[in-house]
């Protein structure tokens, strides 16, 4: 049996204009990360990461803390869905996830939350003029997963770096599902959280999902999100 691990990003830059760096407590939390896996004597043959900005910081605090050196791949697939267009064309005032939580925030949290699952619903169901449609997002995704599967040993390990959104499109395909299971489990992917996966004669299985022991044993550096 081989393994899979995906890990989330750590904290990223949430309320600030460019959202697609670490906070200091992300850093943290990357390196954690990578104590953590190393703890659990995991040597992997295949590390991989997308080509966003936290993607690269998360990865190389990973290697950090786990002690594997400098080696990773990057591959783009691994890549986030496209917030900003979600954004955007649901509603072409705000050009931006940022601008969009900045003009929903006056009456809590709760306000942008309801206003980007709307966002997020209509790109589920297909609806409007997307940049990257949900079919073509989660067909990319599972392209990407189908390539680690061919180059993993019978009992090797891979370890990649990506977000959450990913992790869901991965999650929901192993479960059988479709939008309807996406949006029961969007939100269940923390900060550098693992979604843990066995590969076997009988394909695909998840372990885990949003796992963070490695944070709770460390509770100043759990995120709210």
């Amino acid at each position: 049996m081989s393994r899979i691990i995906l890990v989330r990003h750590g904290e990223a830059s949430w309320h600030a204009e460019d959202y697609d760096q670490l906070t200091p407590k992300g850093h943290a939390q990357a390196v954690v990360v990578g104590e953590e896996l190393r703890a659990r004597g995991i040597v992997p043959g295949v590390i991989l990461s997308g080509t966003l900005r936290r993607h690269r910081e998360t990865a190389a605090g990973l290697l950090e803390g786990a002690g594997w050196g400098d080696a990773v791949e990057e591959d783009e697939r691994w890549n986030e869905l496209d917030a900003d267009d979600i954004v955007r064309t649901h509603d072409p005032r705000h050009d931006t996830m940022t601008a969009a939580l900045a003009a929903h925030s006056g009456d809590g949290a709760g306000d942008f939350q309801e206003f980007f699952g709307a966002a997020m619903g209509a790109w589920l169901a297909g609806e409007g003029d997307h940049l990257e449609p949900y079919a073509v997002f989660t067909d990319r995704v599972h392209a990407a997963l189908a390539d680690v599967v061919a180059r993993l040993e019978p009992m090797g390990t891979a370890v990649v770096v990506t977000s959450g959104g990913v992790q869901n499109a991965v999650a929901t395909a192993i479960l059988g599902g479709g939008p309807a299971t996406w949006e029961r489990i969007f939100g269940m992917f923390p900060n550098t959280g693992l979604v843990r996966i066995a590969h076997s004669e009988r394909g695909l299985r998840l372990l885990s999902m949003g796992e963070i022991s490695h944070l709770e044993r460390r509770p100043e550096l759990l995120s709210d999100f």
